[in-house]
């Protein structure tokens, strides 16, 4: 049964990512986001990382989706005018479609060949793995200052937006 996860999964999520470029309507790309990021998330948890399962629904599915869909809906006049004009990249969309689907029919041939072994065996990993308590004395005691670096880096950028945002 983990066999066919590991590889329906992947499927999943390279047909959902390849939505996310293929769809005109911006909303349907989102959508199509939304199904990738589900999708991983699925894989995390295959892979018994539940907290980074979760964390990916909560952050990513949940926050970093919504600030789309509003970047969507506040910029929908541009996407309008954008359809007016024609495309002119059709050629290399070609070129990049044919070398996807020839990465792709490799990488199945590949797994029929060698098909993947039971991973549920092979789970020698400590048993706290995944959990929330090693990730936060991980980053506190080992990452303080990077950890520190990033809470900094996120506060200038949300003071940088709102300056943006008065100045308008």
């Amino acid at each position: 049964m983990e066999n066919i996860l590991f590889m329906i999964y992947p499927l999943c999520l390279l047909l959902s990512s390849l939505g996310v470029l293929v769809f005109k309507k911006p909303v349907h790309s989102c959508l199509s986001f939304l199904f990738s990021l589900i999708t991983l998330a699925g894989i995390y948890l295959e892979l018994f990382a539940s907290f980074i399962a979760v964390m990916q629904i909560l952050v990513y599915a949940g926050a970093i989706l919504v600030i789309f869909m509003f970047v969507i809906i506040l910029f929908q006049d541009a996407h309008q005018q954008i359809e007016r004009f024609p495309s002119k990249n059709n050629r290399f969309f070609i070129i990049a479609t044919v070398f996807s689907l020839v990465a792709v029919v490799s990488y199945l041939s590949y797994l029929i060949a060698y098909p993947l072994t039971n991973w549920a065996s092979m789970h020698t990993t400590d048993e706290r793995f995944g959990d929330v308590q090693p990730l936060g004395q991980s980053l506190y005691l080992h990452f303080f200052f990077p950890f520190e670096l990033v809470v900094l880096l996120f506060l200038i950028a949300l003071v940088g937006s709102v300056y943006i945002a008065k100045r308008e």
